[in-house]
């Protein structure tokens, strides 16, 4: 409605400086998928299969507010059960999940709170020995990235996240995914002031884009959560043949689409957790065995990805 004589509102109210097509930021520009023009990744391949692993540390006495994310403790402190049915996929759980994807030539991309690097040593060691990235995944699941805590504290978080990797992994760490996809308004500025290279917390697209920051140019990876085992096996509470099933279908579609548009990707998002445990490992293996023997694709690294898109990707 337009102001009128009567009206209580103000004609400025209506003015809005950023009202155009597209989006009211500047951190990235507006596109559509269907528009961009066909390509092809590196060495011909036309869908990539990242593979992103989440270590995680639930403390017992994590806060419940601004949230709790998934998987956070639901009972009061101390929560022996919470706390040990996670610790499980640090334990027990990853080392089953190491297995299938050795089997499969897979290396993950390692999400990882730096408090499991420090509490798990002989973890830390296994990763580096079979050649996994490790990201930054904040410092443990209790400490999420919100406005609230302010800039310096939350600078603090991600420079320890960021130090306690690369010290203790001896990787250069240039990727970055927040604890619960948590962000504050200045998370990207403070990734890449500690010498971030690729963030993968935004999932409102498909293929990466550059993602803008007052300390340098991001590359924005879609890590995703509606095919998380997160989502479908804990969240949702469905059978692993359900996961398997919504796993396949979207290879499916994907590869599809690899053929006729051009370079496309399969984000698969692990817990140890969740899908290691001994009645859901199975689909997973038989997830990653028809992902090896597909014409045309190929499993990378969040680094990798990020390279790739960067080379190979259309300019837009």
């Amino acid at each position: 409605m337009s102001p009128t004589s009567t009206s209580q509102v103000s004609a400025d109210y209506f003015t809005y400086p950023h009202r155009r097509p597209g989006v009211d930021h500047t951190r990235y520009g507006h596109r559509y998928l269907r528009a961009l023009p066909k390509f092809e990744w590196p060495n011909g391949k036309r869908l990539l299969v990242w593979v992103t692993v989440h270590l995680e540390h639930f403390p017992m006495d994590m806060p419940s507010k601004p949230i709790t994310p998934a998987g956070g403790m639901d009972r009061p402190y101390p929560s022996v059960w919470d706390f040990s049915t996670r610790d499980y996929g640090n334990r027990v759980g990853i080392f089953r999940l190491m297995k299938v994807l050795d089997r499969h030539g897979v290396k993950a991309s390692a999400a990882m709170n730096s408090e499991v690097a420090e509490r798990y040593p002989f973890l830390t060691q296994e990763i580096m020995r079979r050649g996994w990235e490790v990201m930054a995944a904040g410092v443990d699941m209790g400490h999420l990235h919100h406005s609230q805590i302010g800039r310096e504290a939350e600078q603090a978080l991600v420079e320890k996240s960021f130090g306690t990797l690369r010290r203790l992994t001896g990787q250069a760490v240039e990727g970055w995914h927040s604890p619960a996809f948590s962000q504050s308004a200045v998370t990207p500025e403070l990734v890449a002031g500690a010498g971030g290279k690729f963030i993968a917390d935004w999932i409102n697209d498909e293929l990466p884009y550059a993602f803008a920051t007052a300390n340098g140019e991001l590359t924005q990876l879609p890590l995703s959560h509606d095919l998380s085992d997160h989502k479908v096996l804990f969240q949702q509470n469905m059978a692993v043949e359900d996961y398997e099933q919504q796993v396949n279908a979207a290879f499916d579609v994907l590869q599809a689409e690899s053929m006729e548009r051009g370079g496309r990707i399969l984000s698969l998002s692990l817990s140890p957790w969740i899908v290691a445990q001994p009645s859901r490992i199975k689909g997973l293996d038989r997830l990653l065995a028809r992902f090896a023997a597909a014409d045309g694709a190929a499993f990378v690294t969040g680094g990798e990805l990020a390279a790739a898109w960067n080379s190979h990707g259309p300019k837009t």
